[in-house]
């Protein structure tokens, strides 16, 4: 990415075939990313809480009857985890991220059998 500190320094970002609308395009799709992280996060911790005060076994049992009720299909549940899990491993909660992968895995577990 490009950053001008110094405009006093002659640069020109068209004389590098660069047009001046491209960074901003450059400039807003990072704040859309930014802003998408921080939805995602809120999202991750909002589902989280839903069956944080639940142990795994009773989270699983909730979840597989959801499957069972198709309110979610496994695919569904399976992809909301891998999200939830990746979030958590970037903000560094370990535990809630153990948590979630712990409940992933009873769930495909419980469709096994």
């Amino acid at each position: 990415m490009l950053y001008n500190f110094n405009p006093e320094d002659n640069f020109n970002p068209e004389d590098h075939g660069i047009e001046m609308d491209e960074i901003a395009k450059i400039y807003a799709m990072a704040d859309m990313k930014e802003e998408q992280k921080k939805w995602a996060i809120k999202k991750a911790l909002e589902l989280y809480e839903d069956f944080s005060h639940l142990d795994a076994v009773e989270a699983v049992k909730a979840v597989y009857s959801l499957i069972k009720l198709e309110n979610l299909t496994l695919v569904q549940v399976n992809e909301m985890f891998d999200n939830m899990i990746s979030i958590f491993e970037e903000t560094e909660e370990y535990e809630k991220c153990h948590k979630c992968l712990l409940i992933k895995t009873g769930v495909n577990n419980k469709f096994k059998v």
